[in-house]
């Protein structure tokens, strides 16, 4: 049984034309894909997520070789913050939010200010001694940074500071990255 436009098709151009064979409009050699196409299609997008895994990888590895150099940066004089106490810095050239604690009399602790799940910011809560994460009900440890409960699965990254006479200095990354 010849196909009605097919057969319209060779009577008007002698031939089925090169764009009859490519757009078929008969719906069951439409849906028809052969073998060849399938394995080529399938090796393109095979292709494709490994290009694209390859590229955040080697992305990631050239990231991980930089090493950063922080000059020393006064974050606020020790008496401005009280025991107990936490403040909001911006690290210079990165732009990145941290979050200075006073824990005791000389004792100050600094941390990346992003969550490790989905970088929202995290807030310190004094009674509980912890810093939380609103949007998703995570927690980390106040004096550590490490995850006490909550999606969260890294640490946050722990700011190196120094304690001078004149304040509170941040001089570099204790452990993590914070971009």
């Amino acid at each position: 049984m010849t196909d009605p436009i097919e057969k319209r098709l060779k009577d008007q151009y002698r031939q089925v034309p090169k764009w009859a064979e490519d757009f078929p409009l008969d719906q069951n050699r439409d849906t028809h894909v052969s073998r060849r196409d399938f394995i080529r299609y399938l090796s393109l997008v095979s292709l494709g997520f490994f290009a694209g895994t390859a590229g955040v990888w080697v992305k990631s590895w050239v990231k991980s070789q930089q090493i950063h150099h922080y000059a020393p940066m006064k974050i606020v004089d020790q008496e401005d913050l009280q025991i107990g106490e936490a403040y909001v810095f911006e690290i210079p050239h990165l732009r990145e939010p941290a979050i200075l604690l006073r824990l005791g009399p000389e004792e100050f602790v600094a941390f990346g200010q992003k969550c490790t799940h989905l970088q929202c910011p995290v807030i310190w809560k004094k009674t509980e001694k912890i810093l939380f994460c609103p949007c998703h009900k995570g927690a980390f440890d106040g004096t550590t940074g490490n995850v006490l409960y909550g999606p969260p699965e890294r640490a946050l990254p722990k700011l190196k500071i120094e304690l001078r006479s004149d304040g509170v200095y941040f001089v570099g990354m204790e452990r993590g990255d914070l971009v």
